[in-house]
């Protein structure tokens, strides 16, 4: 099922002491006159400090807390019409802790809801195998597993699984990767938008780090306290034209740095490299990667995948090619990295280009330092 519109009309909350613990011990801010709308099929970020109201507008949807006043509506139905469990068995939920059950198994975890609706169960046990491969965890491997037996990256991974399980139009994330360390965090982020391009849920996610706000909000509703919208708008309008100095502290003075993140690398013009198989015929490769603008060869397998890099000098000048004395492969990248991160990975291994791969490894072109930094210094206009 897609997405569908979900609607704020003036929402309000307001606890007795402007702030209440939560029940993981947590503050909850007070949220005022909230209005907003995020289309179907869009991801909104809310992002701001501490207390604000974050979590608190998200769990308004659900009526896990219930507004002060104001309308909430998914699909252009008030939700406070609705009857909660069936609210809440509508809409997938994923939390930073995961909150999966101890005691049962991924699959079980995974068909918790489809159960609880009366699914049959071999409509439930496919339903189960298909998420699972969808979020890249082997069901015939894990599926008997218990979440104590899994990596942090991976229960989130089936977290995400158990919150679509249902099929909802609409999924909550509450800080879903802020408990993984950075390079999990960026990889299920990365599985994140690309599960959005092919099942294009209405997504309302919840951070308080605006790099994360920026790469995964379609829109990005930055909150200041007291629980109000400080400015609603893309990510692109948020860093050109911050609405005030709250949001201009917020998003941070390196703004042209963080506008990296509004683009791909499949929006760039790839480098196609000099490639060769070990076996070729090495004068020919020694003469290609001479020519070339790097002069380097890229050694790769029989599904072109990257083996590794040899200096064009260092290559023979007769005989097979071998990956004797072959460099490390640079940085692997796919199409939807942010340039960001292209560019924080290339300085990171301190190598001068990355190698573009799709989703089986194999080699679509290069990608250098000086082709994302020159995007820094194109007007506004000319970016992607």
């Amino acid at each position: 099922m897609r997405g569908v519109p979900l609607e704020f009309r003036h929402v309000t909350k307001v606890f007795a002491n402007s702030q209440r613990p939560a029940a993981d011990g947590s503050a909850e801010g007070a949220v005022n006159d909230l209005s907003l709308v995020v289309p179907a099929g869009q991801v909104c970020v809310l992002v701001g400090p501490s207390g604000c109201g974050k979590t608190t507008t998200l769990r308004m949807v659900n009526r896990l807390i219930e507004p002060t006043a104001g309308q909430i509506l998914i699909d252009g139905q008030d939700v406070a019409e609705k009857n909660p469990i069936d609210l809440r068995r509508s809409i997938g939920y994923v939390i930073q802790q995961v909150g999966l059950l101890p005691h049962q198994t991924v699959a079980d975890n995974v068909a918790s809801v489809p159960r609880l609706l009366g699914w049959e169960r071999q409509r439930t046990e496919r339903r189960v195998i298909e998420l699972l491969e969808l979020v890249g965890i082997d069901p015939g491997e894990y599926g008997d597993r218990y979440p104590a037996q899994l990596s942090g990256g991976e229960r989130q991974r089936v977290g995400v699984a158990r919150a679509l399980a249902a099929d909802p139009p609409l999924l909550l994330m509450d800080e879903p990767f802020g408990a993984v360390d950075p390079i999990v965090r960026e990889r299920l982020q990365n599985e994140l938008l690309h599960l959005q391009e092919q099942l294009a849920k209405t997504i309302m996610f919840v951070t308080h780090d605006i790099d994360e706000a920026i790469k995964m909000g379609d829109l990005v509703a930055v909150m200041s306290q007291r629980g109000r919208l400080a400015q609603l708008g893309t990510p692109a309008e948020i860093l050109a034209e911050p609405a005030s100095d709250f949001v201009a502290r917020f998003v941070g003075r390196d703004r042209g740095l963080k506008r990296l993140s509004l683009s791909r690398v499949g929006d760039l013009e790839l480098i196609e490299p000099a490639t060769a198989r070990p076996g070729d015929d090495a004068a020919d490769a020694r003469q290609r990667a001479a020519r070339h603008a790097i002069p380097y060869l890229l050694l790769v397998d029989d599904e072109s995948r990257p083996l590794g890099w040899l200096k064009a000098a260092d290559i023979p000048n007769d005989g097979q090619l071998t990956a004797d004395g072959a460099d490390a492969a640079s940085p692997l990248l796919e199409l939807r990295t942010t340039l960001k991160d292209a560019l924080s990975m290339l300085l990171d291994e301190d190598v001068l280009a990355g190698i573009v791969v799709d989703r089986r490894r194999s080699v679509l072109g290069l990608v250098t330092v000086d082709e994302l930094t020159s995007v820094l210094r194109l007007p506004d206009d000319a970016r992607g």
